[in-house]
């Protein structure tokens, strides 16, 4: 979630155990959903096996009853993530597309792959060992691998190419050290990305990142170098919203000249 999400976010409160039903109800009047976004989230939330919510619900129950948006727990609120990831899907243009294959990296509570899902598509996901994302995984029918991205080492998790793959708001890039915000640097990301390609990708395929915002020791906020990196090697940059920041980030297709040390030679799409 970015800043900007987090600001409107912040202090809501609300029961987590509610039907999918009311909690749409509640996400709408809010913000109002267009047509296209209120059925693609109603079909993903379908596809939920009803008897495992209610064993999940009742086996959480103690803490699900007043839960903050940002708090720990907050992957439990299905419908809300699942909106977010459904709007990423729009984006992509995912609910008319042919079936694809498709990879996310950092899958984390498997929303997104439970949408591509839904969609039509035959998406897996991988990330870090932790059972909270594994239970949640499992109750959405999620397929997840664990695999986590380390840095300039190849990625290759399983043997199989995708159309596309994504990242949503991955986490793997930064660290702290001796209590200092570290990010990876660009080349570290060129690296990775054309290791995808080269190991994972499908020939024509295409790269997706949902870019976190870096925040330094300061608490000071701004967009991530690979932003314009990504612009300057013909990426198609976008918002989630009108007025929000700048984080997706797709090359398509991504080839392993879009990832070469020197910059190819391309107009950069317009955001």
């Amino acid at each position: 979630m970015t800043v900007v999400e987090q600001s409107g976010a912040a202090m809501r409160r609300h029961d987590a155990l509610c039907s999918f039903e009311e909690r749409i109800e509640q996400l709408e009047r809010q913000n109002p959903m267009s047509d296209r976004t209120r059925t693609n989230l109603q079909r993903a939330l379908d596809s939920v096996d009803t008897d495992k919510r209610k064993a999940f619900l009742a086996k959480h129950a103690d803490q699900l009853g007043d839960l903050e948006t940002v708090a720990g727990l907050k992957y439990a609120d299905f419908a809300y993530w699942a909106h977010y990831s459904v709007l990423y899907a729009q984006w992509l243009n995912l609910d008319r597309s042919p079936p694809l294959d498709i990879l996310d990296i950092g899958m984390g509570s498997g929303n997104f792959v439970m949408v591509a899902n839904s969609m039509g598509h035959r998406a897996i996901g991988t990330d870090v060992d932790n059972p909270w994302y594994a239970e949640l995984c499992e109750l959405v029918g999620s397929k997840r691998i664990v695999a986590p991205v380390t840095r300039e080492d190849p990625y290759k998790p399983i043997d199989q190419r995708f159309d596309l793959i994504t990242m949503m708001m991955p986490a793997f890039h930064r660290k702290r050290v001796k209590g200092q915000r570290q990010y990876w640097s660009v080349e570290d990301w060129r690296i990775l990305l054309l290791g995808l390609v080269e190991n994972l990708l499908k020939p024509g395929g295409a790269i997706f990142i949902l870019m976190t915002l870096d925040k330094d020791d300061q608490g000071n906020v701004g967009y991530s170098p690979l932003i314009e990196w990504a612009r300057e090697r013909g990426a198609r940059l976008g918002r989630t919203k009108e007025d929000g920041p700048i984080r997706h980030i797709l090359f398509d297709p991504a080839t392993t000249g879009t990832f070469a040390k020197t910059s190819p030679q391309r107009e950069s799409s317009p955001v």
